[in-house]
């Protein structure tokens, strides 16, 4: 296992309300950006379910020079 010492929040930038899946996401990340998965741990949806995305065990790709040592957690909703 890696060693973690933080946890980063992140939010979806979405329309408030839009229900946006983890499955959009990982499709923005892999599809448009070229990535090999979804940047975010867990993915916080509309309703407050937390979804596992990418494994803990696996550096993210969320925040430019703060992944190595990091947990990404993304919530669907507006800023």
């Amino acid at each position: 296992m890696r060693d973690i010492n933080k946890i980063i929040l992140h939010c979806s930038a979405t329309r408030e309300g839009q229900n946006i899946s983890t499955e959009t996401i990982r499709g923005w990340h892999v599809n448009e950006r070229g990535w090999s998965d979804i940047g975010y741990h867990f993915v916080v949806l509309l309703d407050g379910t937390v979804d596992k995305a990418r494994p803990i065990k696996r550096q993210g790709a969320h925040v430019r020079g703060k992944n190595k040592g990091s947990i990404g957690v993304c919530y669907i909703g507006g800023c």
